[in-house]
């Protein structure tokens, strides 16, 4: 189940917001973007799939120039950081939010070692109507797998980003866990032992690995 985690976590990337909108009402549909994005990129990785298998860190070029534009990764690390951010330093919230996002990079690329677009694909929800003044929806997704196996059970959770008039992703529930809530619980754990300062330079470091399948590489 880990390394099912570790995929469905890559997927919360493909539901962030692409365009620009002047108000809430002209933004893309949490609901629409999400099967578009999605989409977009499982075909890419398809239709560079020899690169990929030449190289594995390619997945990063994907990964940064399809998903990353469109999360909110500061948003993830304060939500991580949860009550440990009163306890930081401007200095050491811009490094964490910065190495994090590094970190999610790496983490997702190892993840999507595991994405077999023949094997694998997403059943989206029906939309539904978005109310002027709502500011969290959740878009309900199953991802199918062809061998005849259970659906996996996505509950992404997306909020209104008012600065950048788009819908972002923040969380992804798989079966009922929250994504979030784990990674932020394994961060707290990693502070109380190494400290704030130390817990940058762990994430860094792990940034930086090159990428292995993720069952050969570390979390």
């Amino acid at each position: 189940m880990k390394i099912w985690y570790a995929f469905l976590m890559a997927a919360l990337l493909v539901v962030t917001g692409t365009a620009v909108a002047n108000t809430k009402q002209d933004a893309e549909s949490p609901y629409v973007l999400l099967e578009r994005v999605a989409n977009k990129t499982a075909k890419r990785i398809s239709e560079e799939r020899a690169k990929i298998n030449e190289d594995l860190d390619y997945l990063r070029v994907i990964i940064r120039e399809e998903l990353m534009p469109y999360v909110d990764a500061t948003y993830a690390a304060k939500r991580v950081l949860g009550r440990n951010l009163k306890d930081t330093t401007e200095q050491q919230r811009q490094e964490f939010y910065s190495v994090f996002r590094e970190y999610l990079i790496a983490t997702y690329g190892r993840a999507f070692t595991q994405y077999d677009e023949e094997k694998h694909e997403f059943q989206f929800e029906r939309a539904r109507d978005i109310a002027p003044d709502d500011r969290m929806v959740e878009v309900k997704t199953r991802l199918i797998e062809k061998d005849g196996r259970p659906p996996v059970r996505l509950d992404f959770k997306l909020r209104y980003d008012d600065d950048e008039k788009v819908w972002k992703a923040y969380d992804l529930v798989v079966e009922g866990v929250s994504l979030l809530n784990s990674k932020a619980a394994e961060i707290s754990s990693v502070i109380r032992d190494r400290g704030i300062d130390g817990t940058i330079e762990l994430l860094r470091e792990k940034g930086q690995e090159p990428i292995q399948p993720y069952d050969q590489g570390n979390s």
